[in-house]
């Protein structure tokens, strides 16, 4: 059986690019498709040599290639996605937040996706992602809004007519779920994407890592406006327990100029064993943005440490209130002092015990993945 892998863009390592490289070992021959591929970023997991030729000649790469900003490629994702050739292919997979499901395939080739939301931006995102490019005043207003409009209804058009084209569609939540009947109207299997379990949890051996602070929380996130880090950083202002944040990202100046105490402390991405043993010496994490699913709070559980999230999307099906951790309700984090002063209490006194996120956190690991995906796809 021949088999593609397709994932809209490969220019981070993310917890999408995670389901992708699971994919890549079930099926370790499969060529992999992609609207843009960054080699620098992305070629230590998905090496050059498996990217389809296609890519190259692709429209979106050609155009990345040039700017090297995503958003630039934006208008032309659907025409780049629809011109890849699957006609030597038994079966595709996708893994689609956005463009990668639009893809064509013949009759007798099985089309799976795995779909880790709608496009927000599209949809139930829409008039917050204009008033983050300030669409909503001066000449922007005038000028571009009118433009971006058009796209996005000439997109949501496109978006809601391509996803009638995979014979199955997988959800990575109940929360994407819902939202795949809302906006497209079709059914979805469910499946939680997979965690690396057992790396959180294992023993370090020597190492010459070293603790910023003796006691912290920690932020594990790329640094963008959408993560809503401010909120934390606005709550850690005034309490006086450490905050470490660890990611990197175009909004990190911005969020580094709202922190007015000491015991806030941005240290950069950080990979492999130091990540490990940063969480593993961490209080439990704090979580401030809605995220459809959510893999790094399962990736601190499975390393025995509680979560501190907002409660809303895929962690309201992850983190158990008063089991692995505790929420803030108010989405502008209004709350979050008064919510995190009580988690933190109860951390202090063990509510939160470290089996309990462990065992929580085996519920999601790669194992089961690997088995409920090829008894889906065996089923279609």
């Amino acid at each position: 059986m021949k088999v593609a892998i397709l994932h809209e863009m490969l220019i981070k390592l993310g917890g999408a690019e995670k389901v992708v490289e699971n994919f890549m070992k079930l099926f370790p021959d499969a060529t992999i498709f992609t609207l843009i591929y960054d080699e620098k970023k992305c070629g230590k997991v998905f090496p050059r040599e498996k990217i389809s030729p296609q890519v190259w000649k692709s429209k979106t790469q050609k155009r990345y290639n040039l700017f090297k900003k995503q958003r630039f490629c934006l208008a032309l994702m659907a025409i780049s996605v629809e011109n890849f050739d699957f006609s030597e292919y038994d079966l595709v997979i996708c893994s689609s937040s956005g463009f990668a499901h639009g893809a064509i395939t013949k009759p007798e080739t099985k089309f799976v996706v795995y779909c880790h939301s709608p496009a927000r931006y599209m949809w139930d995102w829409t008039n917050e992602y204009k008033r983050d490019l300030g669409l909503n005043s001066g000449w922007k207003k005038y000028f571009l809004k009118p433009f971006i409009e058009r796209t996005f209804y000439k997109n949501r058009q496109w978006d809601l007519m391509a996803s009638s084209r995979a014979d199955l569609i997988i959800a990575n939540s109940k929360n994407t779920s819902n939202r795949i009947k809302k906006y497209y109207k079709r059914e979805s299997k469910i499946l939680y994407p997979p965690v690396e379990t057992q790396r959180f949890a294992k023993i370090l051996e020597k190492n010459n890592f070293e603790k910023p602070f003796e006691k912290y929380y920690i932020i594990i996130s790329a640094l963008t406006e959408f993560k809503k880090i401010e909120i934390a950083i606005s709550g850690f202002n005034e309490l006086e327990e450490n905050l470490l944040i660890i990611g990197a990202g175009d909004f990190r100046e911005n969020l580094e100029k709202l922190t007015k105490k000491e015991n806030i402390k941005f240290v950069g991405a950080k990979y492999d064993d130091e990540l490990v043993f940063l969480v593993q010496n961490s209080s439990g994490l704090i979580f401030p943005g809605e995220e459809d699913f959510g893999i790094v709070p399962i990736e601190v559980m499975s390393a025995g440490k509680p979560v501190f999230a907002y409660k809303g999307g895929g962690l309201l099906e992850t983190n158990i209130e008063g089991v692995t951790g505790s929420f803030f309700e108010d989405k502008n984090g209004k709350d979050f002092i008064e919510k995190f002063e009580i988690f933190h209490k109860n951390n202090l006194k063990n509510i939160y015990t470290k089996e309990n996120c462990i065992n929580q956190a085996k519920n999601f690991s790669q194992e089961i993945f690997e088995k409920r995906f090829l008894e889906l796809i065996n089923k279609i």
